[in-house]
């Protein structure tokens, strides 16, 4: 999987100003007294990977006065994902983040630069910063579905176990959410976090639930609009006078039949017509001539009937649309009504609109009732909602035919005009023969009359074979969709019993890693352990509770998912952000022990990883003199005040 390191971090402003040395991989200690700026420098890193930090905005309780009273500021980090150097540019109060990645010589020729400005709120299907980041480090964008709502997983929220903030609750492990409510802290997007950095089936696991989910709202919908073109279809076959349901086979077959029938009819026709008058070169003349006005007022008719037809066609199309309009605005009044007030329930009484403790399988009069037939008249704001979607693709469908027989009064208009127009130049011919088509008017009348009929069964069932081969499509789109989530159910299953597995070994993985650190560290902790259902640490089977404790059980926590990422391939982006951990409280001498654990990691493969960790002055361990890379004092606070110009002055 993709490795992440900080190699400088830097903030420019009009007022202040600072810049990091190159961190560079391993350890790097950042070393300063309090309030000279440490937790800014890590909340410019989590600022500048897109994170929400609350003393930047200028709305929140307490702030951060250097930055926010700072004008034209933006922080920049340069990271590297695997073997490339990016630069992040953020701009404060900005909801983007401008991604560079630098120029490079392969073979003498230099690169062009690529940059890319990326939003970090999400809106609808928009490619986020976060996303970007994911996909850098082979992690998919994970949808979380929880509560009835859909959600994906950004880096802010992995990120809540590699950035150790200095935490205001000494007994939590996670960072706090961006936004705390009861889903976005719940135990199991918690856990999901967890799983998703600690394994590759895992995330897969997570990634097929997500496409799982999205294959069963696309089966739902394609259901959905089968289910109601098929009501459409039998109301217009109906409104049409046929009522015999057939498949496109058969109409296919009787389509054949009628055409065939025609074809007898207008064969007889011609003979009887050729038969009807004399010999001589008038005859030809007149047939000609008689031919084509009995042509052309032959299609004059269906012409005629086709244009009532479409009249009567889009009259009920129109009556179907005001009634879905009008059940469209009545489930959003519900909607309103419900989301606003809450007003229906299974538990409520509909005269008073108190809440009443139903006894299960009774009313609130008291009568016994079928559970699930009760409930069913209650339904959920989601549940209204997937209503109003399909009613609102029905609605899309039918405007769609509507549009349709638009088109063909169009057409209708236009072929008409030109029919009229040969019609009345043929009979101003027959005219000018003194010939007159009453000669034949009588012979011709019932051949005329049964192609007509003919023709208007044959012209019903292409239409009923246009709206059965439509319902076909559907009914294959919904088989396709259906097929699709019964594969994407079995991949699910699939993953999850191999997930299993793989999430047993590495929480004992994890487990022997933190049991060993916690032993060490903590005289009083004879085991140590994670919760198998909450991944939340055990100390002693859950009985140790001291206070001294709490500052390695977080810290140790993380360190252990360091380690686990050094010894086996997982998501995890070996990199941590380690802030001032003492200020939670621990003595001096359990600090040092805690911190020579750095020292002990194991890292047999090599592999890149970064930890970026600040401290007070001295307090670690002596041999790691060595790896201070930024010294903060009283008098050289992080942040550097510029100085002002003689025209400024």
């Amino acid at each position: 999987m993709g490795s992440l390191a900080i190699r400088k971090v830097a903030y420019f402003g009009d007022q202040y100003f600072f810049e990091s040395p190159t961190f560079d991989d391993g350890l790097s200690i950042i070393e300063g007294p309090n309030g000279t700026g440490k937790s800014t420098f890590f909340n410019l890193i989590y600022y500048g990977l897109g994170g929400k930090v609350d003393e930047f905005d200028s709305n929140s309780l307490e702030t951060h006065k250097e930055i926010i009273g700072d004008s034209n500021n933006m922080v920049r980090l340069v990271i590297q994902i695997g073997g490339e150097l990016f630069t992040l540019n953020r701009r404060l109060r900005e909801n983007s983040i401008t991604v560079v990645k630098a120029s490079t010589a392969i073979d003498d020729v230099t690169t062009t630069v690529d940059s890319i400005t990326l939003p970090i709120q999400r809106r609808e299907d928009t490619k986020t910063f976060s996303d970007w980041l994911l996909e850098r480090l082979n992690i998919p964008v994970v949808d979380i579905f929880q509560g009835g709502k859909q959600f994906k997983l950004n880096f802010s929220d992995l990120a809540r176990l590699i950035y150790h903030n200095q935490s205001p609750d000494p007994n939590g492990i996670y960072k706090p959410a961006e936004v705390s409510n009861f889903i976005s802290d719940s135990l199991e997007i918690r856990k999901a976090i967890f799983q998703i950095l600690i394994g590759k089936t895992l995330l897969d696991l997570y990634d097929a639930i997500g496409k799982q989910k999205l294959a069963e709202r696309d089966t739902a919908t394609a259901k959905a609009v089968h289910q109601e073109y098929e009501n459409i279809v039998e109301q217009l076959l109906k409104a049409s006078g046929i009522t015999d349901v057939a498949n496109t086979k058969a109409l296919a077959e009787r389509i054949e039949g009628l055409e065939a029938q025609i074809e007898k009819l207008l064969a007889t026709r011609r003979g009887f017509s050729r038969g009807e008058l004399g010999s001589a070169e008038a005859q030809k003349s007149l047939d000609a001539e008689l031919a084509n006005v009995r042509a052309f007022e032959v299609r004059r008719r269906e012409l005629d009937e086709e244009r009532e037809k479409l009249v009567q066609e889009a009259g009920r199309l129109i009556d179907v649309e005001r009634s879905l309009q009008a059940d469209i605005e009545r489930i959003n009044k519900v909607i309103y009504a419900h989301g606003q007030l809450n007003l229906f329930s299974s538990d409520t009484c509909p005269y008073c609109l108190n809440d009443v403790a139903r006894t299960p399988g009774h009313c609130i009069c008291g009568n016994k009732v079928e559970e699930l037939d009760f409930q069913r008249f209650f339904y959920s704001p989601a549940e209204y909602l997937d209503i109003l979607k399909s009613k609102s693709k029905t609605l899309e469908t039918l405007r769609l035919a509507i549009a349709g027989v638009r088109e063909d009064s169009v057409r209708w208009s236009s072929e008409r005009a030109v029919v009229q127009e040969r019609l009345q130049l043929h009979r101003v011919r027959l005219q000018e023969a003194n010939a007159s088509p009453a000669s034949v008017e009588q012979a011709m009348e019932e051949l005329d009359t049964k192609l007509l009929e003919t023709r208007d069964r044959l012209a019903k069932a292409t239409e009923a074979f246009r709206l059965e081969t439509r319902l076909d499509e559907l009914l294959k789109r919904y088989k396709s969709k259906k097929t699709a989530f019964d594969l994407a159910k079995a991949e699910v299953i699939r993953l999850d019993g191999e997930s299993k597995t793989e999430l047993h070994k590495q929480v004992e993985a994890f487990n022997r890693v933190y049991n060993e650190s916690m032993t060490s560290v903590v005289a009083e902790c004879r085991n140590a352990s994670i919760d198998s259902q909450t991944y939340l640490p055990l100390i002693n089977n859950g009985e140790y509770r001291e206070h001294s404790a709490k500052v390695p059980k977080r810290f140790l926590y993380y360190l252990a998912l360091m380690q686990l990422s050094l010894l086996s391939d997982v998501p995890f982006p070996r990199l941590l952000l380690v802030d001032t951990p003492e200020t939670a409280g621990i003595d001096f001498e359990r600090l040092i022990k805690m911190l020579k654990q750095i020292q002990l990691l194991e890292n047999p493969n090599a592999r890149h990883f970064q930890i970026l960790f600040s401290t007070g002055v001295k307090k670690y361990p002596a041999e790691f003199e060595g790896n201070v890379v930024m010294k903060l004092t009283e008098s050289a606070r992080l942040l550097t005040k510029r100085e002002k110009t003689e025209t400024e002055a």
